[in-house]
């Protein structure tokens, strides 16, 4: 973010330059995902949270844009099949839609805009660009983040089989939104370095708002045992209520977010890919680990996790604090590495973690 007094140039998300205490409103964020995320939706919903804890924001759709530039221009193109466009109506259409939100933000520079946009598309069987670059050089001192959306497999592929996409694969469907996933820490290297954030389409509205308004509050990855216990609806219970007042003071990254690996024993379309889905969920939950500042264990009962142990040691490799509360004396292995806290009474455990993550919930109000 560039302070409009001292005009420092700051990387990370802040509502308050620190070199001069300046108040710093306004900015962008860029938001990514795949064809059929629910992105329109979730924004929707953050813009609407964002607006009852009096933040100023205003939502841009950059396809919604590119639409309406299309329909003034009486460009004969069926919307649906839009990516059927030559690359040059396709760059032109863009171009426009963010001169738009230029003007929009200039006109609104005390507003977060938030942009809505898709990087790649795999509307035939290669990737193709969904953003050039250069566009957003204008916008680079007032980025404040990225976010990419991850949404289920399933969800997508029954969304896109009502459109003119048909029905995809499962596999095309998996690297298409990893590659997305990609892109977006690409761009936001591009931005400067500024900070890039997968979240799950299935996450509440609040772990956008938040990572947005309130760059000050703590996030942290809950750890639980998930097949183990996978039958067992008391323990799964009580580990939902258990993250649900962690949210109270910390933004959480919750694992049971993201069903993929779960459709693997339902879905024979899934199972075959059952290895790849897999390789993959482990990866999206490390990038979870990295995004994180710290990672909280949970066990409602002892039993054994090799998830647990895995996200453990990388937690351990990352420098990155563990906690772990279990109501049982756990067995270490000798390749587990040992949480930095560990806690057997669940309330002392709660406790613990307010008093070493918990903050005022604060940040810069628009």
């Amino acid at each position: 973010m560039l302070c409009p007094v001292c005009g420092r140039e700051e990387n990370e998300n802040v509502w308050v330059c620190p070199e001069c205490g300046a108040s710093i409103k306004g900015g962008v964020v860029f938001v990514t995902g795949i064809t059929g995320s629910d992105v329109n939706r979730i924004l929707g919903e953050v813009a609407k949270l964002a607006e009852e804890h009096k933040h100023a924001v205003m939502v841009h759709d950059v396809g919604e844009l590119m639409r309406c530039q299309a329909k003034q221009s009486r460009t004969l193109i069926e919307w649906d099949r839009i990516l059927d466009a030559s690359p040059k109506v396709l760059r032109l259409l863009r171009a426009l839609a963010f001169a738009d939100i230029e003007n929009k933000i200039k006109q609104h520079p005390t507003h977060l805009h938030i942009v809505d946009l898709h990087l790649s598309f795999r509307w035939y069987a290669y990737l193709t660009p969904g953003f050039e670059p250069y566009l957003i050089r204008g916008f680079i001192p007032y980025v404040r983040l990225l976010i990419n959306v991850v949404q289920d497999l399933d969800r997508i592929q029954r969304y896109l089989e009502g459109t003119a996409w048909g029905r995809r694969n499962i596999l095309e469907l998996l690297m298409w939104r990893d590659e997305e996933r990609l892109l977006t820490d690409i761009y936001a290297g591009i931005c400067g370095g500024v900070r890039s954030f997968t979240v799950a389409a299935a996450e509440p509205p609040s772990t956008i708002e938040q990572l947005i308004w309130h760059p000050d509050v703590k996030r942290v990855y809950l750890s639980f045992p998930m097949t183990a216990i996978k039958n067992d609806k008391e323990a799964n219970k009580e580990i939902r209520t258990f993250r649900d007042r962690l949210r109270e003071f910390v933004v959480v990254f919750d694992p049971a977010s993201c069903e993929d690996y779960d459709k693997t024993y339902q879905r024979p379309d899934m199972k075959i890919i059952k290895k790849e889905v897999g390789q993959a969920t482990i990866e999206r939950d490390f990038r979870y680990i990295d995004q994180t500042d710290a990672i909280v264990v949970y066990y409602p009962k002892r039993v054994d996790s090799q998830g647990v142990d895995a996200e453990m040691r990388h937690a351990f490799e990352s420098g990155k604090p563990v906690y772990l509360y279990c109501p049982d004396e756990l067995r270490y292995g000798p390749f587990q590495p040992p949480a930095d806290h560990t806690s057997m009474d669940r309330e002392g455990y709660l406790k613990l973690l307010r008093r070493k993550l918990g903050a005022e919930k604060g940040g810069e109000k628009c």
